[in-house]
């Protein structure tokens, strides 16, 4: 079985009474897949920047199913990617008689972006080295630029060749590269926040005995939780041999505690009751700007997640992409802990707890965005792990099995008949409840899904791959409202 950080995910709403209609003519409408092109399979190079690319809005492919790689890319194609990747830039309305590409020509003009205003021309490398220079706050001759990013290790050389040279600054840039120079741009400037010309240095980090949630700090007694917040709903195995207690009693102050040898190893939170300093009262509001203030300078993977070290704790900030990065949610933990545990991932014994907490988290994002939560469906849920199941052990990823079977259909063959609306999420490849959460979160048509205000019920299914599959791992969400 393969074991890989390769993500796929893939969303499916449906109507009742005008969704019946629909598929018996025409199939499920409303798809809104984020993985799989025809010529990117999971082993082409590019493919985790193409999926990301994807998944994040900056570009998207054709209307045949391809991505087409290697075709080369327009200035303005590139520019408009650019934007795109920073969502905070703000794209005026074209004017009447205006080219399409004119609001991004203008967002690069008021950034000081080096464009050559050649919208139909082929970008080459180099001038994309200026680009992305100039997001990093420098202006920069080309040779320059291609020094820096060779530097910061956003590019290489073609075929590994070294030097400006070998970074063949006069060819095209094809459309993989793309997305390439992009998804290590949004990691150097972390998520999305572009720095300053001049870097500044870091501060030293504070002591993490201010950081608690709902009054617990790390390294606290087992006794000092239930003291404070009395006994957990769940005790929910882990695969690092922890525990995690679960408070679920109010979605507004949902929290996990990580307990291992009787004392407090792990804390998370997507909502209210976190202070990360003496006297905080804005939690997770404004953490973003305030993280390197607290903690000194982190590190981006991607646009989802920045960590931080606080003398001997981790600090991950789980970011929202569709609020401008803002922090979704935030896991503080013992590094010596953690650092001293192999994690086993997901397995057998720790699935149903899996289940448990992607139910827990989607309530407590949809509260936070003035939802009702939804009530857990048991044949909604058998529906989905059938499905989970299915996929592991025929090794496909899609809504709809290799027999023709959708979702409501399999939903239907559990009992639930009548609907008014029903929708799916899948993805597959994560390790935990929190990080397949928060793929979802950050995928628009997953997104909404778990936000879709008539959705009532919902039930999760988890199955761990097989020796055939393709992912570790499979995840389904099935939501269900009756008539």
């Amino acid at each position: 079985m393969k074991r890989t950080l390769k993500r796929g995910m893939s969303s499916l709403a449906i109507l009742g009474a005008a969704g019946a209609a629909l598929m018996g003519a025409a199939g499920p409408a409303g798809v809104a897949k984020a993985a799989g092109f025809s010529d990117v399979p999971g082993s082409h190079w590019a493919y985790d920047m193409v999926m990301w690319s994807q998944e994040n809005g900056v570009t998207s492919g054709y209307p045949d199913g391809t991505f087409r790689p290697t075709q080369a890319v327009t200035e303005s194609e590139f520019l408009v990617m650019l934007v795109r990747a920073y969502p905070e830039k703000t794209i005026g309305e074209k004017k009447a008689g205006e080219p399409w590409y004119t609001p991004y020509y203008k967002v690069a003009s008021d950034a000081g972006w080096p464009v050559a205003n050649q919208p139909e021309q082929k970008i080459t490398r180099g001038q994309v080295a200026r680009l992305m220079a100039a997001v990093m706050g420098q202006s920069l001759a080309e040779t320059e630029a291609v020094q820096l990013v060779l530097d910061k290790g956003l590019a290489q050389g073609k075929a590994g060749s070294p030097g400006v040279a070998g970074f063949a600054p006069n060819d095209a840039l094809s459309r993989a590269e793309a997305q390439t120079f992009l998804y290590r741009l949004k990691q150097q400037t972390t998520s999305g926040s572009v720095p300053a010309a001049a870097e500044k240095p870091d501060k030293p980090a504070k002591a993490e005995a201010g950081i608690r949630l709902q009054g617990v700090a790390i390294g606290e007694a087992e006794s000092k939780v239930t003291e404070l917040l009395g006994q957990p709903a769940r005790k929910d195995v882990t695969g690092h041999s922890m525990s995690w207690y679960i408070y679920n009693s109010d979605y507004k102050r949902y929290a996990q505690i990580g307990i291992a040898g009787g004392r407090v190893v792990a804390l998370y939170s997507n909502s209210e009751g976190w202070q990360f300093e003496a006297g905080d009262t804005q939690g997770l509001k404004g953490l973003k700007s305030r993280a390197d203030q607290l903690w000194g300078k982190g590190e981006a993977a991607g646009n989802q997640l920045v960590s931080y070290q606080a003398q001997g704790s981790r600090v991950l900030l789980f970011l929202d992409s569709h609020e401008n990065g803002a922090v979704d949610g935030v896991m503080l933990q013992d590094k010596a802990y953690f650092d001293g545990v192999k994690s086993s991932g997901l397995s057998e014994a720790v699935l149903s707890a899996t289940e448990q907490e992607i139910f827990d988290l989607t309530n407590a994002f949809r509260v936070k965005k003035g939802l009702k939560p939804l009530t857990w469906n048991d044949k909604a849920a058998t529906a989905a792990r059938l499905h989970s199941q299915d996929m592991a052990k025929r090794n496909y990823f899609e809504h709809e099995t290799p027999d023709g079977l959708s979702a409501g259909d399999r939903m239907a063959a559990q009992g639930l008949k009548e609907y008014r609306t029903w929708g799916e999420n899948i993805a597959a490849g994560y390790d935990d409840a929190i990080e397949a959460y928060n793929g979802w979160i950050n995928s628009a048509g997953h997104r909404a899904n778990i936000l879709k205000s008539s959705f009532t019920t919902l039930g999760i299914g988890v199955a761990l791959g097989s020796d055939k599959s393709e992912y570790q791992s499979y995840f389904t969400q099935n939501f269900y409202t009756p008539r």
